[in-house]
């Protein structure tokens, strides 16, 4: 890193080139701990938790109201409802982590650093995959609440939450693609929010498909989210299947993410 004369504030690119040369082996982390800071930072992060926070909490009061005593108190409502709103909330979130540097300039300056684009994208990816983990560990009072009125399944509980824990996880990818396919947040967004939605309702399609054809309407079935989720982890059933579905969605997502990187790397 160059030398800058007395009283010169350095560039946020050059703070992180200083932070990935300190992290040595691993400079993802550099990435990871700016990116993390940035969302507390953004209002658009505050917006999305508050929004979804407002929904939950209208919802869950409407929920105990209704119930009052007469039903189980049912914990894996509320991740049920976090991984049906992601297909609104994964989009905000990610549609700056790349768009954003391509739009000021400052992608190529960043992939001038020693490390890789795959490093670089893991760590923009962990950054707000944290960050909806922390979104979701605060949801948990929701549970803490639901216990002093009932008494919760607590193993369909953990269920739930590791499965919204992944599925936030795989929709995050898929939306990181679109903010490195585009410098536009917006277009960005909406093509993310579309491809997730599609992949939501795969089901619908599936029982569409099922009087044609039902090896197509089993393969659609197959490579939705809710297939995965919605009928096995939201009721507390870990299947290892669903779990590999999950994270290869994740590799394969960050992948294609990367590869576009490399394309707009070469073309500069």
């Amino acid at each position: 890193m160059t030398d800058m004369p007395l009283g010169t504030l350095p560039t946020e690119a050059q703070v992180e080139e200083r932070a990935v040369e300190i992290g040595g082996a691993m400079p993802f982390i550099a990435v990871f701990k700016r990116e993390f800071k940035q969302y507390f930072r953004s209002p658009i992060a505050y917006g999305v938790a508050f929004a979804l926070f407002l929904f939950l909490g209208i919802y869950f009061n409407g929920f105990v109201s209704q119930v009052n005593g007469q039903m189980p108190a049912d914990t894996t409502l509320i991740p049920s409802i976090i991984t049906f709103l992601m297909f609104l909330f994964a989009p905000l979130l990610t549609m700056r982590l790349i768009a954003e540097e391509t739009r000021e300039g400052t992608l190529e300056t960043l992939m001038t650093l020693p490390m890789s684009e795959w490093q670089f994208i893991v760590g923009k990816f962990l950054a707000v995959w944290a960050y909806y983990t922390v979104l979701l560990v605060i949801s948990l009072i929701y549970v803490a609440i639901m216990s002093m009125i009932g008494t919760p399944d607590y193993g369909a509980t953990i269920g739930a939450y590791f499965g919204a824990w992944l599925y936030g996880g795989a929709v995050l990818a898929i939306a990181m693609i679109f903010s490195a396919l585009t410098e536009d947040q917006i277009v960005a967004a909406f093509l993310g929010a579309a491809t997730i939605l599609v992949l939501y309702l795969s089901n619908t399609a599936a029982s569409a498909l099922s009087a044609q054809s039902p090896v197509l309407a089993n393969i659609v079935r197959e490579l939705g989210l809710t297939a995965h989720y919605d009928a096995t982890m939201a009721a507390g059933i870990l299947r290892l299947e669903d779990v590999l579905y999950f994270v290869f969605v994740m590799i394969a997502a960050l992948f294609i993410t990367t590869r576009i990187v490399e394309i707009r790397r070469w073309r500069s």
